[in-house]
């Protein structure tokens, strides 16, 4: 199935010139398709909020928030917290790129630096408001940009052209097939011996908190909350690994869980569960349930 799946999206492929630079954003020529389907709509609506970050356009010149960008999107944990300090790649292509949140903090914290920047979002005011932290904080400096706005599917990218590809807390909001095809894409842009970094990046089919959250959608199967999707477990992302060709790409990797922990959904159908929140928080698992009760698990190249 991976190898007709990779003949198949090999045939099929699209570049930047099939784009419209607009505002700093390359859009498809069939966005107003795009624009039309409810995924792009949710996360439009989404996108104007998110994680409080439309703060930096209301922020007066004196706010705190224009000094510290943390203020704005705090400090990122999980893989990331050991990230090497001062590396230099060529080029960086990240999916569900959001408000540049993740390359803030690798370039400010870490003194990541790259020749060409690729961020891909499905958000367009979130890519615009990626733009935004790009002036106020000037993240990679000296980086060309190429803010690209798309669902995940097909990566207007060559073969072979990028050194690291990172992702964080992304793909558990996209459909299964979508998924694969998109791992198929990403094996073929990155480079022989490059690097992946997927950060909390795959629900845990395990985590009691989601199979509670699993339950309750099947009694409404009409009405479904598409941003959460399909989990997974440790063998089914090594095998998704494999059949996409990244693993070839990248044979040194680890899949762990994160260590978040949660045996109750914080919400159910937007009802806050009481107390969730602190139970969740309390857990000390041993070490052979700390598999079961993550929360997702994380997916990177050791050689990072």
């Amino acid at each position: 199935m991976g190898n007709n799946l990779m003949t198949q999206l090999t045939n099929v492929k699209i570049s930047l010139n099939d784009f419209q630079l607009r505002d700093g954003i390359y859009f498809p020529k069939d966005y107003e398709q795009l624009n039309s389907t409810e995924h792009k709509q949710k996360w439009d609506r989404i996108g104007k909020t998110y994680y409080g970050s439309q703060k930096i356009e209301q922020a007066a010149e004196t706010s705190p928030i224009k000094q510290d960008y943390t203020l704005l999107t705090g400090t990122p944990g999980g893989t990331w917290s050991h990230f090497p300090v001062n590396k230099s790649v060529d080029s960086i292509l990240e999916i569900g790129s959001g408000y540049g949140r993740i390359p803030l903090h690798l370039s400010k914290n870490k003194n990541l630096r790259c020749q060409k920047y690729y961020g891909l979002d499905i958000s367009e005011p979130l890519l615009q408001r990626l733009l935004k932290c790009k002036q106020e904080y000037d993240f990679f400096p000296g980086a060309e940009f190429y803010i690209i706005c798309d669902s995940a599917e097909l990566l207007p990218l060559e073969d072979d052209s990028i050194d690291l590809v990172m992702s964080n807390c992304v793909f558990m909001h996209i459909p299964d097939a979508q998924i694969r095809k998109l791992f198929v894409e990403i094996a073929r842009v990155l480079k022989p011996g490059g690097v992946f970094i997927f950060n909390h990046s795959f629900h845990n089919k395990s985590c009691p908190s989601h199979q509670i959250h699993n339950f309750v959608r099947r009694l409404n199967p009409v009405k479904q909350n598409a941003v959460y999707l399909k989990q997974y477990s440790a063998d089914e992302i090594k095998v998704m690994l494999t059949d996409s060709g990244i693993a070839a790409k990248s044979p040194q990797y680890t899949v762990e869980p994160t260590q978040e922990y949660a045996i109750l959904p914080q919400k159910i159908k937007g009802i806050p569960v009481p107390f969730a929140t602190l139970i969740n928080r309390s857990l000390k698992p041993s070490a052979s349930m700390r598999e079961t009760l993550a929360y997702g698990y994380s997916a990177y190249s050791n050689n990072i």
